[in-house]
């Protein structure tokens, strides 16, 4: 049975562009935020969807192929907004392994785009049509850079917003801006993204969430990045000296931190304000913090340690539904290698996450979906099933929207109305 499904999915995969494709009596869950249809159809000619609604309702063309789903739910294709090759060496099988698990597109915020000749080159070779890649350059950082390795160092806000530039230049649909960069320089770095239309995201430890967002930052990265701006102001100012004076105080020092938020002092309810009114999206990367009671990160860990790391990230948790509330675009950002996830898991423990953050599991999958589309600036073509969106589509043999912990059933995967071969991907 497996070695006829594989040829089946290289003779689909092989197909004229004006193939039909019919998809039918699957439960569809469209990433819109509309209730499933339980039994739909969804017509696909060539790449992209022509007709989909319930399937008495939509006529499916004479000649098309046609795949009976029942008893499977259907997806857009998942989004993991926060991705990263896990370099050293760059590791493409990574993100092709997500693919086999349903991530038809992704974002890498900060990385040279020489990092993924590799990738591109096996998407090539497999005549593959995800996932899809969209990725920011490195970082812009200040003096003293976090990673050096990933970033650019801008020494003002001239060499910001040079530096903005030529990675626009160069094919970068986002810019994210680093911890060290100084205000003048985020600001120029946000005008130049501003000025093009392209998306603007950062990771803040030093600088204001609220102002930044105020003056038009498009999005964060990583739930951190709200923590020092939630902080009294004295207790802001010395975690601001300590991560100035090294980078690696971030570390402890950000469980600590959040372990003691107040989320309804008058500084949260200012910064809940600003998201209220910019609706910035929120890419959380949970999956990465996560530390649990009595589960050490380090043997050399004391039991106070990690005490207060696990409260640490239950009010992280609480500050990613406060922000949701508040009506940020939460979206999901697996951030590729994490604690308590196996390899190409990390985005579907993040949806976990984000449901037990507060959201609905069908928030959870907007996140991972129409709101994930819409941070990479392709809400146009991704995100949801719609006609004329683009046919990148997942199957599952359960139902997440009853249990988020079903988007681990992916069975088959679709990226631009051709079926991957899971099998071959999930190996490596």
């Amino acid at each position: 049975m497996r070695s006829v499904f594989l040829l089946f999915l290289a003779i689909a995969a092989a197909q004229p562009a004006g193939r039909v494709l019919v998809l039918e009596h699957a439960r569809l869950v469209d990433g819109t935020g509309r209730p499933p249809i339980d039994d739909a159809r969804i017509v696909i000619e060539g790449e992209r969807i022509s007709a989909v609604g319930p399937a008495a309702s939509v006529p499916a063309p004479a000649g098309a192929e046609r795949v009976d789903l029942s008893g499977r739910t259907v997806l857009p294709g998942l989004v993991d907004a926060h991705f990263h090759l896990d370099n050293s060496p760059p590791d493409p099988k990574l993100a092709l392994r997500q693919l086999a698990n349903g991530v038809t597109s992704f974002r890498d915020p900060g990385q040279w785009d020489e990092y993924y000749a590799g990738l591109r080159a096996t998407i090539a070779a497999d005549g593959l049509r995800g996932p899809r890649i969209h990725t920011a350059g490195p970082h812009i950082d200040g003096e003293g850079p976090a990673y050096p390795r990933d970033s650019v160092v801008a020494r003002d806000a001239t060499e910001a917003r040079q530096f903005a530039e030529r990675a626009i230049a160069q094919g970068a649909t986002a810019i994210k801006i680093y911890f060290r960069l100084p205000l003048g320089s985020a600001k120029a770095v946000i005008d130049v993204c501003r000025e093009r239309r392209v998306i603007s995201t950062a990771h803040l430890e030093l600088l204001e969430a609220a102002e930044l967002f105020t003056y038009g930052l498009d999005g964060i990265e990583h739930i951190t990045s709200l923590g020092p701006s939630l902080l009294p102001q004295l207790e802001r100012e010395r975690y601001r000296q300590a991560v100035l004076a090294e980078n690696a105080a971030r570390g402890p020092g950000r469980y600590a931190a959040f372990a003691g938020l107040d989320l309804d002092s008058g500084d949260a309810r200012a910064l809940w304000a600003v998201i209220g009114q910019r609706r910035p999206f929120i890419d959380a990367t949970l999956a990465v913090f996560e530390r649990r009671p009595a589960v050490p990160a380090d043997p050399k860990d004391t039991p106070e340690l990690i005490a207060t790391r696990a409260r640490g990230f239950q009010k992280m948790l609480a500050t990613t539904r406060r922000a949701f509330e508040a009506g940020g675009r939460v979206v999901m950002g697996g951030h590729s290698s994490v604690p308590f996830a196996g390899r190409g898991e990390a985005p579907w423990r993040e949806m976990e996450l984000l449901v037990d953050a507060g959201l609905t599991p069908m928030q959870a999958i907007e996140a991972a979906t129409a709101s994930g589309a819409a941070f990479l600036g392709r809400a146009r073509d991704l995100g949801t099933v719609e006609p004329g969106k683009l046919a990148d589509l997942i199957v599952l043999t359960g139902n997440p929207v009853s249990q988020i912990a079903e988007i681990r059933t992916v069975e088959r995967v679709l990226a631009g109305g051709a079926w991957v071969d899971v099998g071959k991907y999930r190996k490596d």
